[in-house]
């Protein structure tokens, strides 16, 4: 089984359990001639505790639901962003999709349901909802992710290791609790690092000497490494290094995803993820590929897609949350 925690240190996590549990009542159903149901929050994490060979006795709905909302943002994350791992293999046993992960919230106080809902490759995921006035934009077109072989660089990881990112996946790193203050305090430093050439250059011109090459410095540290991560985190958005994915990659981006509000247990503080993610979508002009870039002196401090075909003129707008742009004509 894909899914197989002794055969891969990467399904051994507490959400792995729960896709694991699901599958298993489905399996379960569907050898029975039924119609595999939902389960409840209690049933789910029953099944998901003897998944894990842990004793039942005791458990509780309020129990289960703790536990169940502690680790679902988990299981949906983690299979989103292995969707294309687990694409190719249905494809190569000849699916034509995937069962997604999904839960239905209740309303009125009754317990959430969660089950695997059958998609076609293509319709795995759904694109928010554009406001009334966004169509009468000119050639309004629709982003997508594409995750099919993203996955984060050595180099990449032991980058970010230093600042207290753990691996959460194949193209995700995670920082949570404490440890999310430390890049804070470690981009401080950076900006301090970066002040001090400057520093001594004004030191120098008080003396009447101009140091350039201390200017230089200050420069080319504020440019490379610093500017990203001040843009990362002022933009949540930007495009990755070549050094965070495989060279033979094509150009792809990093992203800053904060926990939302909603999913943050009582008592535990908000985490986010650093994810590698390419957005694409197909140009409505030609049909062609539509990558994002960076926009350049035109699209200062802007992310654009450009047409493969036509990467001149077909040249559109990027908006992370809406998944979504329009032709920017030349602009």
């Amino acid at each position: 089984m894909l899914l197989d925690r002794d055969r891969s240190g990467d399904y051994r996590e507490v959400f792995w359990d729960l896709l694991r549990a699901l599958l298993t009542q489905y399996q379960g159903d569907g050898k029975d001639g039924i119609e595999p149901r939902s389960l409840s929050t209690q049933e789910l994490w029953r099944w998901t505790l003897e998944e894990r060979g842990e004793p039942v006795d005791g458990l509780t709905s309020d129990k289960a639901r703790k536990r169940v909302n502690e680790h679902w943002p988990g299981v949906e994350e983690a299979f989103a962003e292995l969707q294309g791992r687990f694409t190719d293999a249905a494809r190569k046993k000849g699916f034509s999709g995937l069962l997604w992960p999904t839960k239905d919230k209740s309303e009125g106080g009754r317990s959430s349901t969660y089950r695997l809902e059958w998609r076609p490759f293509g319709a795995s995921t759904a694109l928010p909802i554009l406001p009334a006035d966004y169509e009468k934009q000119p050639f309004v077109l629709r982003y997508r992710e594409d995750r099919s072989s993203l996955r984060f660089s050595l180099f990449g990881r032991l980058f970010l290791w230093p600042l207290l990112f753990r691996r959460h996946g194949e193209a995700s790193m995670r920082i949570d609790g404490v440890r999310r203050y430390v890049p804070a305090v470690g981009l401080g430093l950076m900006i301090l690092l970066a002040g001090l050439p400057v520093v001594i250059a004004l030191l120098q011109l008080g003396k009447g000497v101009l140091e350039w090459g201390w200017i230089a410095v200050a420069a080319v540290f504020f440019w490379f490494p610093l500017r990203p991560l001040m843009r990362l985190y002022d933009r949540f958005i930007i495009m990755a290094s070549p050094l965070f994915y495989p060279f033979s990659e094509k150009e792809c981006q990093v992203e800053l995803v904060r926990d939302p509000e909603a999913a943050v247990l009582p008592g535990r503080s908000r985490g986010y993820n650093l994810r590698l993610v390419r957005y694409v979508a197909d140009c409505p002009l030609c049909g062609g590929n539509v990558s994002l870039r960076d926009g350049g002196l035109g699209q200062f401090n802007r992310l654009v897609g450009c047409c493969d075909e036509e990467p001149g003129e077909h040249v559109f707008s990027f908006d992370r949350k809406l998944r979504a742009g329009y032709w920017l004509q030349g602009r």
